[in-house]
Parts: C-alpha cells; sequence; structure tokens
C-alpha cells in the first residue's frame, strides 16, 4: 500500500508539474531561461550632485600664491580643492572648504598646476570634479604704501590689540562694518569685518552703528547696533572676522537699544553696558548668558542717566559707555550731550561693583573741545579705552568734520592716564591716524 500511495503522488506531480510551468511562463519563455544581465535590466536611479561652477585662479601680489574662486552650489556642503604640479600627481595637495567659495593656496615652487574642485553634498556624494591650470607669478610685486585718505573715516570707534596689531572697527558704512588694521596706530589699512548678508537687520537698513570686538573662549564677538537694536556676531578665524550670527535676531528685541559694550569680571561673569532710548538715553547693565547670545532680564539695572549741566547742553543724553576695572575699582566712562552737539564731550563714574551704585567724578568732563586732550576738535566724545602693546592706555574717539559742520566724523587717538589717586584724564600729544593701502607699482 505505501508502495501504491508514492506511486500515485509521483504521478500526480509529474502530470501537474509542466502546466504549472507553463502558467507561470507565459507563452514560449521560462523564467529559467533569462540570464542574470536580464533580470537587472531595470534602470537605476541615481542622483546628480551640482559642480562648482566658474573656478577660477589668479596669481597674487605675492611669489607663488594663488587666490582660487568659484561658485559652489546651493545644495553643497562643501568643497574639496586638489592641487598638484603639472606632471607630477603625487606632489597633489588637498583642502576641504565650508562656507566659502575661495581659497587662497601658497604653492612650494614655481610652475604650472593643476587645480581640480570637487562639490560634496549632505550625503557624501560627489560631483565630477572641475579642473583647470593655472601659473603663478614667480616673483614677488614690487609696492608701495600709499596714503589714501588723510582722516580715519569711523564714528563711534572701538580700538582691540591683538598678538602685535590694533584693530579699529565703527559706525561709517552702509551695509555693515569696516575693519581697520595698524602697528604703529597712525598707518592704517581696511578691510571687511562684517557684511549685511551676515547679519540680522531691522527696518533701518543702513543703520549700522557702535561696533565693539572682544575675545571671549578663544573666539572673537563683534556686539553692535542695527536699526536701533543690539546684535551679536562671531568670528572663528580672528579679529578681523568674518563676522557672522548664527542666528539672526537682536539681542534684545522687546524695546529700542544701542551702545553695547561688554565687560568681563575677574569672575568670569560676562556683563553688557548698553543705552536704552525710551526714557532719554539712559545707560544700563545686565548679566549675559554664558553663550553671550541673550541677557538675564532679571539682572538688568540703570548704571546713569543725564543730571548735570553738563551734560544737558543739547539733550539729556548719557550714551557710549565703556568699562575699565583697576585696582578694584569700576570705571564708567560715557558721553553725553546729543553727538551733533559741540559741546558732546566725555566723562566718567565710579563704583565698586559692575552694578553700581555709581559716583560722578566731580571734575567732569574730562574729554570737551575746550580742553587740551580735544587738540582743538569740536564734538568730541563717544570713544573707547584701549591698553596698547606696552601696557600703557590710550583713548579712541570721533570729532566733528569742522568747527562749523557735523558733516562725517573722524576718528583720533590721544593718552588715558591715571593719577596717583585713580583719577581719569585723557591728554598728551594727538594721534591724527591716516589710511594707506598698499599699490602694485608694476606687474
Amino acid at each position: 500500500m505505501k508502495f501504491m500511495k508514492l506511486s500515485l503522488f509521483s504521478f500526480l506531480f509529474i502530470s501537474i508539474l509542466p502546466l504549472a510551468l507553463c502558467a507561470c511562463g507565459g507563452d514560449d519563455e521560462s523564467p529559467y531561461d533569462k540570464n542574470d544581465n536580464e533580470e537587472e535590466s531595470e534602470e537605476e536611479v541615481t542622483v546628480k550632485v551640482s559642480p562648482v561652477t566658474n573656478l577660477k585662479a589668479e596669481g597674487t601680489l605675492k611669489a607663488n600664491e594663488l587666490q582660487l574662486s568659484w561658485n559652489t552650489p546651493s545644495d553643497i556642503v562643501m568643497v574639496e580643492i586638489a592641487y598638484w604640479m603639472d606632471g607630477n600627481e603625487d606632489s597633489k595637495e588637498t583642502e576641504m572648504v565650508r562656507g566659502k567659495s575661495e581659497l587662497l593656496i601658497s604653492v612650494p615652487e614655481y610652475g604650472t598646476y593643476r587645480i581640480s574642485a570637487t562639490s560634496i553634498d549632505n550625503y557624501g556624494r560627489r560631483a565630477e570634479s572641475v579642473e583647470i591650470t593655472a601659473t603663478p607669478y614667480e616673483e614677488d610685486a614690487p609696492t608701495e604704501i600709499v596714503q589714501v585718505n588723510d582722516k580715519l573715516p569711523i564714528a563711534d570707534p572701538y580700538c582691540f590689540y591683538y598678538e602685535g596689531k590694533y584693530y579699529a572697527y565703527g559706525t561709517g558704512w552702509a551695509s555693515g562694518f569696516p575693519v581697520y588694521t595698524s602697528t604703529d596706530l597712525v598707518h592704517w589699512t581696511e578691510a571687511r569685518a562684517l557684511q549685511d548678508t551676515d547679519s540680522w537687520q531691522g527696518s533701518n537698513k543702513t543703520w549700522w552703528w557702535a561696533p565693539e570686538v572682544y575675545q571671549y573662549n578663544n573666539l572673537f564677538y563683534m556686539f553692535y547696533v542695527n536699526s536701533e537694536h543690539i546684535c551679536v556676531a562671531r568670528s572663528t578665524s580672528g579679529p578681523d572676522g568674518p563676522f557672522r550670527q548664527s542666528e539672526k535676531k537682536p539681542l534684545i528685541s522687546a524695546y529700542n537699544n544701542i551702545d553695547p559694550s561688554f565687560f568681563i569680571d575677574d569672575d568670569g561673569t560676562p556683563y553688557l553696558y548698553f543705552v536704552t532710548t525710551y526714557d532719554g538715553n539712559v545707560i544700563k547693565v545686565a548679566e549675559l548668558a554664558p553663550d553671550l547670545q541673550s541677557i538675564k532680564e532679571e539682572t538688568i539695572t540703570e548704571c546713569i542717566r543725564a543730571t548735570e549741566d553738563w551734560e544737558k547742553i543739547q539733550g539729556e543724553i548719557c550714551e557710549g559707555p565703556s568699562l575699565i576695572k583697576k585696582d578694584g575699582v569700576y570705571y564708567l566712562l560715557y558721553s553725553a550731550n546729543h553727538y551733533q552737539c559741540k559741546d558732546y564731550a566725555v566723562g566718567y563714574a565710579t563704583a565698586d561693583s559692575p552694578y553700581g551704585p555709581w559716583k560722578k567724578y566731580n571734575g567732569n568732563p574730562i574729554l570737551r573741545r575746550d580742553l587740551p586732550g580735544a587738540g582743538g576738535l569740536t564734538g568730541v566724545g563717544h570713544g573707547a579705552p584701549f591698553q596698547c602693546g606696552d601696557g600703557t592706555w590710550k583713548y579712541i574717539f570721533h570729532a566733528h568734520e569742522s568747527a562749523n559742520a557735523v558733516g562725517k566724523r573722524t576718528s583720533y587717538i590721544n593718552d588715558l592716564h591715571f593719577s596717583a589717586s585713580g583719577e581719569i584724564s585723557i591728554s598728551g600729544e594727538l594721534i591724527k591716524p591716516v589710511v594707506v593701502e598698499e599699490q602694485v607699482i608694476e606687474r
């Protein structure tokens, strides 16, 4: 019986199998007749990564140096730049570039170089490389230093000393801020520190005022005003920028505020001194959050407002604060009167705490058009104290264009002194900065 059942099952299986194969294969084709290539013949879906465009390389004023530039597509997160001596690919150097479309390279020797740029998207996918050749100049270009402005054309100036160089910032552009650099405080060269596209802008897009720059936690922060709101931008590369806001917003949005000045106390606490304008120009202070991106509202404290006769000649205005701490005493320097007033002037107050209470110096003002430190200039004020490389102090400030016109305000520098009894004065031989630039004589 077992043999008969097995034979019947085998008979049925053998009889049905051809029918099943015929039904699955259709017509005359059997699936067993397909080869591997036909099974994988479906078209694969690929993503095309956009390459860079307009790749260029130009020689600079320096020998064996090339300035690269290109247009980066919007869907690209980084560009791989490779360069090597033509005919010697073993000399290839590679750099990854994020967030910009330019790169300055120094090549080891004179010759023709191949340069390739490969764009990479957020998934690590690479575009086809774009390649060009370029040859740098063999020798440095002959240059000369030429004076291009007999004044330093900024108002509300601030000066910062870092690694053997002075950096000056101020009000003066309609779309961001310049930075001027110098090694002697007299001759300054210009660059751009912050562009309008890198920052929040309010309704008054040309109101860029009062920038100040500080080093904090190994980064550089610029506090400044746009449209009567304080903002803060950051540079990861140095005090000459570029400065950018990671989140484009004002530091304080609830009300108008101007003239920021940053201060770090001995215990590491960061403070911001600033001016509110809704009740006259009044100087206030608040503690900042550790990341410097917000203030602690509950700590806002009024410091000083215009109360003295010399402060109220034109308007009731106290502004342009700066803080120095010396021998345990807090010195708050400030300017008073409207900036268009000929008697715009500088005074200071002292306290035992960053919050005050503040006692105004009874010898105020310490800088005004009728005092020696002004050097005969009119409308002097809204400056900032800074420490020089040799440890001495100076004060940079702006003045009117002339005795009869406010005009385009420009900046000057004089000595700031502390007396044995702790009193501040501004005097000495006035420094009159000029702007210079390096120009190529011939190539």
